[in-house]
């Protein structure tokens, strides 16, 4: 799916930093159905920036944003990624990279910037396999890593990544009255992980797996799997899956609405890749049973400066931001925090891009607009709430946060 080639076989992560100018690089999906919060994301990255006067140190830093999306994939494009990382590992000024902000996206950009010795941090890919092994992912997650021994981990991310929200699906599930629950699970990498977590945690939780059945994507319907389903007297059913590809978000909605059909009462539950605004509003009626976890919360769920942020941020922008722009500001503010600490400890001239990697996994704890946290090892952040939604009237509406 990716190719290293950045042309060099040199230690780039060690090469230093020439001149007083830094870069970071955002990368952001600011076409398609998700571009409204995309490009909140970037005025969350920009505004942090602009808090910081533009400058660590005696460096100029400058924030260049660019677009993961294309008109023909109608969303984040894994050609654009790859594109996007290429040009931030060519930039000799390149310090750090933000992105990305979708389901699995990040598994372009990480080998070609750890390559690179880059510092990538993601503000909502919440991929488990990119930071920790899965099964369900081969190799995982050192296949990301090329340049490991020499840049060791240069990926992290602000949300909790999949294995949280499998134990917020669980426990949405439980709380909403569920005892027996089909799983449905499709092709997608993404969606195998996070259904062998979902299958372990639902003992503990006191819920029966009902079925276990893998899902078509080339049947012309599902009425066979519905009826096989169903027999097994679910009262819930979850779906693993992604709706990226088109082909795959049309399956899932048709699938959806037969689900609905056959059993009006039954309770429709999804992770986050299917809180995309298309399946939303083409599901109909099987919206009203849909259950939806995100890693992003209400604006009013996060603590007092996050309330702060909203303020300023609708002070210079004109309008209230979505929530996650908060993590575009938090991940700039993470990065520029990592570039001070390195920028302190080097000699002038010997700033490296490998000393802001070391710089950023050494930091302790974080306290920003998504409240304390720290970042381990692997790149995975210390949050672990994610937000139960329901769909009204073809939207999602904010219910509760889940502990995961």
């Amino acid at each position: 799916m990716v190719a290293t080639g950045c042309g060099s076989s040199r230690k780039r992560d060690e090469e230093r930093i020439r001149g007083s100018r830094l870069t970071i690089y955002g990368s952001v999906p600011l076409e398609g159905p998700d571009r409204a919060a995309a490009a909140d994301v970037a005025r969350g990255e920009r505004l942090a920036l602009a808090q910081a006067g533009g400058r660590v140190g005696r460096y100029d830093v400058r924030l260049v944003t660019l677009d993961a999306a294309t008109p023909k994939a109608r969303g984040w494009d894994p050609a654009q990624i790859s594109q996007n990382a290429r040009r931030a590992a060519n930039d000799q000024a390149a310090i750090a990279y933000l992105g990305e902000l979708d389901n699995n996206s990040s598994a372009i950009s990480i080998p070609l910037l750890n390559e690179a010795g880059i510092l990538e941090v993601s503000p909502l890919d919440t991929a488990m396999a990119l930071t920790t092994h899965s099964r369900a992912v081969a190799g995982s997650p050192e296949r990301y890593y090329p340049n490991l021994r020499e840049a060791g981990r240069t990926f992290a991310r602000l949300v909790p990544n999949d294995r949280v929200q499998a134990a917020a699906l669980v426990q949405y599930m439980a709380g909403e009255g569920v005892r027996r629950v089909a799983l449905l699970v499709d092709e997608d990498t993404t969606a195998l992980a996070l259904a062998e977590v979902v299958r372990a945690g639902l003992p503990e939780a006191g819920i029966t797996l009902a079925a276990d059945e893998a899902v078509d994507g080339d049947a012309r319907d599902h009425r066979d799997l519905v009826q096989r389903v169903l027999a097994q007297r679910p009262d819930a059913v979850l779906y693993a899956g992604g709706a990226h590809d088109l082909r795959v978000r049309v399956d899932t909605e048709r699938l959806w609405r037969e689900l609905a059909a056959a059993d009006p009462g039954l309770k429709l539950f999804a992770p986050d890749t299917l809180a995309d605004p298309r399946f939303l509003s083409a599901i109909g009626a099987a919206g009203e049973e849909t259950y939806v976890t995100r890693p992003v919360l209400a604006l009013s769920a996060y603590p007092l400066p996050a309330r702060r942020f909203a303020r300023t941020f609708a002070a210079r922008y004109g309008a209230r931001p979505a929530p996650e722009a908060l993590y575009g500001y938090e991940a700039m503010r993470a990065v520029l925090a990592a570039t001070y600490s390195a920028a302190r400890k080097a000699r002038t001239g010997t700033l490296t891009r490998a000393a802001i990697v070391r710089a950023f996994f050494a930091l302790r704890t974080h306290d920003g607009v998504l409240g304390r946290y720290t970042i381990d090892a692997h790149g995975d952040s210390s949050l672990t709430r994610y937000g139960a939604y329901r769909v009204v009237g073809g939207a999602l509406r904010y219910v509760r946060a889940l502990a995961g």
